[in-house]
């Protein structure tokens, strides 16, 4: 399976080649990101992909970058004033163009049983006039004890890593690059590496939230932990995923869905399904409360090993 990781640098490399876009920074911590057009006095105008043209006034603009290094600077506003010369701020400029967010949670319970549950989640995201790049990194572990003193046993270790380019084209239609690596050695899949192309349409977005959907084929890796041995295999498939996310009180709680559906057609093909449910409450700019339901089914396990998997999580995160 060595070569796969070499696979797997090349999908990654795909994000260096994504097309950055001007951002406004403003006072009260939103950004917006799109193209600065010209604006009428006091004033700052942004057009932002799929939502139009934004005019906000100087007075709540806390900063302004270009993507265009040689483009002429906009009017400095006086919280720009103190700011580093460019060069020294370039470190800081690159940061700022991706959204980071992050999700843990934990769960002790003790007496008979003592069990240990542990989660945690990273998503950035960067959009650009063109190309988005969606990444995202997981880890679930559980822990338990059945006696006092007596040794503990996992019950879960699941890692994955999900990324995904895509190229925008017509407003509403994409092209998607996908690449997915999982492991769960409790359910026996020593790694599981998934790779392909798709097609996406965005059917809805607004201030409020948006729902994107995509549909593709690809090829996937498995290296299974048999009884007699490790069984490798390479076979094509189908993928769908859905995204939703909506605001149900603006910039509070806000509802999300994620869900990606695999169809491994092999001689003894397996579905895989495998989603993210929640609510998340934004307790101010960048701190945020959540609840989250997990849920991973496998239409032909491990022998011995249950289909279905699902976890409850209370969390707590920040969002850069």
């Amino acid at each position: 399976m060595r070569p796969t990781f070499s696979l797997c640098a090349a999908w990654i490399a795909l994000a260096a080649f994504s097309a950055a876009a001007d951002v406004i920074h403003f006072v009260n911590g939103d950004r917006l990101t799109g193209t600065l057009v010209d604006a009428e006095a006091n004033t700052v105008a942004i057009d932002v992909p799929h939502i139009g043209v934004v005019i906000a006034p100087e007075s709540q603009v806390a900063n302004v970058i270009r993507d265009d290094a040689t483009a002429e600077p906009q009017s400095p506003q006086p919280s720009q004033t103190a700011q580093p010369p460019q060069s020294a701020a370039a470190p800081a400029r690159r940061f700022s163009e991706w959204d980071l967010r992050s999700d843990f949670g934990i769960a002790i319970t003790s007496g008979n049983t003592r069990t240990q549950d542990f989660d945690f989640i990273v998503g950035a995201e960067r959009s650009g006039e063109r190309f988005d790049n969606v990444l995202g990194i997981s880890r679930h572990q559980a822990k338990a004890r059945a006696e006092a003193g007596g040794p503990t046993t996992s019950t879960k270790n699941q890692f994955d890593i999900n990324y995904d380019l895509r190229w925008k084209y017509k407003d509403t239609w994409y092209a998607v690059a996908n690449f997915e690596f999982f492991r769960d050695p409790i359910k026996d899949i020593n790694q599981r590496i998934t790779a392909g192309l798709g097609l996406g349409h965005l059917f809805w977005e607004s201030e409020r939230g948006a729902l994107h959907s995509d549909i593709g084929v690809s090829q996937v890796f498995e290296e299974l932990d048999i009884d007699n041995g490790v069984d490798k295999s390479q076979d094509p498939a189908l993928r769908w995923s859905v995204d939703f996310k909506r605001w149900l009180i603006a910039e509070r709680l806000e509802a999300f869905h994620n869900s990606q559906w695999l169809y491994i057609l092999a001689s003894d093909s397996n579905s895989v399904w495998d989603s993210g449910t929640g609510l998340r409450l934004h307790l101010g700019n960048s701190w945020h409360a959540g609840l989250r339901i997990g849920l991973q089914h496998e239409t032909r396990p491990a022998a011995n090993r249950r289909k279905t998997d699902v976890s409850y999580a209370l969390t707590f995160g920040v969002t850069l």
